[in-house]
């Protein structure tokens, strides 16, 4: 779940309270915060500790909370951590984090990229770009942050950026993707009526209809079928068109 930090530490250091604050990370960390009357003196994760625990976690979005007052645990105070300069990060932090949470579904969330618009954009920066070359279409926004090289929070706002540029478009969700087998039976009886219609140029109409509506042979979908049948029919002879539909009606 997608979620600032902000208001979560901000009560803890205006009312002065002290206990721990857990924040549990879904990619494999956790960090411990202990606070002692609204000062942040130790950041702990599960391989840092102090001031680059505390930008470490900072950065993190996709988490969950847990707060337990009273408890103190056991720590060394670290004099670098600035609880003033750590709710001054998270205070910008959790406006990128308010677009994120509006563009952004979920982290099993496929964007595509048009070249095209990339090409001629002035408004995107380097590291823009490199996270733009790590979507395919294919790849979750969790397949590209473990790829990425960079914290979660840029990720994400690198993401956002490409997409109020227009570059980045989420993929639609395909909730209906045929089972292989049938998948390559549909399609293999697709080729053959083709090819007996039309001969060697059935391999051509079957890929541009794929591309008209935006899928690939190997993640089509039920709700796709007849989509795709009907680009099919588009660039068929009258007659042909006939023979098609008959064929088509046993998959439709």
């Amino acid at each position: 779940m997608y979620q600032p930090l902000l208001p979560i530490v901000k009560p803890l250091v205006f009312e002065g309270k002290s206990g721990i604050l857990h924040i549990t990370y879904k990619y494999n960390d956790s960090a411990r915060l202990f606070v002692q009357e609204g000062i942040i003196e130790q950041v702990e994760t599960l391989h840092l500790q102090g001031k680059k625990a505390a930008a470490t976690c900072a950065r993190w979005v996709n988490i969950s909370t847990s707060f337990d007052e009273g408890d103190q645990g056991e720590y060394t105070p670290d004099p670098d951590i600035d609880t003033n300069d750590l709710l001054s990060f998270l205070e910008k932090s959790s406006k990128n984090i308010a677009i994120i949470q509006k563009k952004i579904s979920d982290d099993q969330a496929v964007f595509k990229i048009d070249a095209d618009k990339l090409n001629k954009t002035k408004k995107l920066s380097a590291e823009d770009l490199k996270i733009a070359l790590l979507f395919d279409g294919k790849r979750t926004i969790e397949e590209v942050l473990a790829q990425a090289g960079k914290s979660e929070l840029a990720v994400l706002t690198h993401t956002c950026r490409l997409i109020m540029a227009g570059v980045a478009e989420q993929v639609r969700e395909k909730k209906d993707i045929l089972p292989q087998p049938d998948r390559e039976a549909l399609l293999s009886s697709l080729d053959e009526e083709l090819t007996n219609l039309v001969g060697p140029a059935g391999a051509i109409l079957v890929e541009d209809a794929f591309e008209k509506i935006g899928s690939e042979p190997e993640s089509l979908a039920q709700s796709e079928v007849a989509p795709l049948f009907d680009e099919i029919k588009v660039m068929l002879d009258d007659d042909e068109k006939e023979d098609f539909a008959a064929w088509a009606k046993k998959y439709l």
